[in-house]
């Protein structure tokens, strides 16, 4: 799905479109420089995108501004949310401007709207994001520890983790991938859901088992890859943007998944648990005090009782599968049945009412 869209928008105008400024000025009072701040619009559920004044294509001769700076989310912007949403980058940018226009009651010229309609428009980020069903969240999370400490971007190096999210190549001025636990994400303190959607408990259920993987595509990339116009961009467009940027990675080792059984056990008993799965006799381990204990705990969590031998794995086990399968272009449905048809799911129209 498309998720964030920094773009120059040809919409003219005659009074500049900003927030007030923000200025910083010398010891001796004189200004050092000062820039417009961003205006933002409320959309949907109090979420926000802004936009501003382009002043460097301010014509003194017109008295107008040429283009307005489009800066963030547009999905979130009609949905409240961006677990799912659509790949219509030019579609979706259109609505976001037929909407704005009413909010701040600018209206559009026949050309300028022409334009915007058809992507004839420059690009200045892109976020294409896929999720990957990993069954539930705690083989996401062992997914995110083994990709860690195993993957490699090809000439960018190693991943870097930071509050959960895994980073490949953070700092390129030209693209950068991560990829983190979306059901983790949206219980994250200032990621919350807006209230009237934390009410529904199959939001949390679907995202629990996604791995979120975002590609983050500036300038420069986007024209050395011919997609700095927005019209360059199709359905399949955010998409394979992402897997493109996926074949960079080499992770050849396997990765295990985990049980579902375990999804939600302290880490303590998720060791333990597995250790107990593969057949060890955990009371000739731990000593009578420890084992029980575990034991006592195990049971009221789970209803496993570790006191039950299990007989020892001799081949090779089932949830054992290969990064690149992980990661295959064949991916799980991007939008919950019950939410299409829905305000949880935002489509663009064909045409737009003006």
């Amino acid at each position: 799905m498309i998720d964030w869209v920094k773009a120059l928008i040809p919409w003219r105008h005659s009074q500049p479109i900003n927030d007030g400024q923000i200025t910083r000025t010398r010891g001796d009072g004189s200004v050092e420089w000062s820039v417009n701040a961003r205006q933002p619009i409320l959309g949907s559920y109090d979420t926000k995108i802004h936009i501003h004044s382009d002043h460097k294509t301010w014509n003194p001769e017109t008295g107008e501004f040429a283009f307005i700076v489009f800066d963030g989310n547009p999905v979130k912007f009609f949905q409240g949310h961006n677990l799912w949403g659509t790949n219509d980058l030019t579609g979706l940018m259109a609505e976001t401007c037929h909407r704005i226009s009413g909010i701040i009651d600018l209206p559009i010229n026949d050309l300028d709207w022409c334009l915007i309609a058809n992507g004839a428009y420059e690009l200045k980020r892109v976020d294409s994001t896929i999720m990957v069903d990993l069954n539930n969240l705690q083989s996401v999370k062992s997914f995110l520890y083994s990709a860690e400490r195993l993957a490699h971007m090809r000439y960018k190096g190693q991943g870097v983790m930071k509050e959960g999210t895994l980073y490949f190549a953070p700092k390129s001025r030209r693209e950068s991938l991560k990829m983190y636990a979306k059901g983790e994400e949206i219980r994250a303190k200032g990621h919350e859901l807006p209230l009237a959607l934390q009410a529904l408990p199959q939001i949390y259920q679907w995202a629990d088992s996604k791995l979120r993987i975002e590609d983050v595509m500036r300038s420069m990339e986007l024209k050395d890859r011919g997609l700095r116009l927005a019209c360059n961009w199709d359905d399949n467009t955010a998409h394979e943007v992402v897997f493109k940027a996926l074949s960079g990675i080499d992770m050849s080792e396997q990765h295990t998944l985990t049980p579902s059984v375990i999804s939600g056990l302290p880490p303590r008993l998720a060791l333990v648990y597995t250790s107990w799965k593969a057949g060890h006799d955990l009371k000739a381990i731990f000593p009578a005090r420890t084992f029980y204990r575990y034991r006592k705990e195990l049971q009221d969590l789970a209803d496993i009782d570790i006191a039950i031998k299990q007989p020892k794995e001799e081949k090779e086990p089932t949830n054992v599968i290969e990064f690149r399968r992980v990661l295959s272009p064949v991916l799980c449905p991007q939008v919950p049945e019950w939410a299409i048809g829905t305000d949880l799911y935002f489509e663009p129209r064909a045409k737009i009412a003006r």
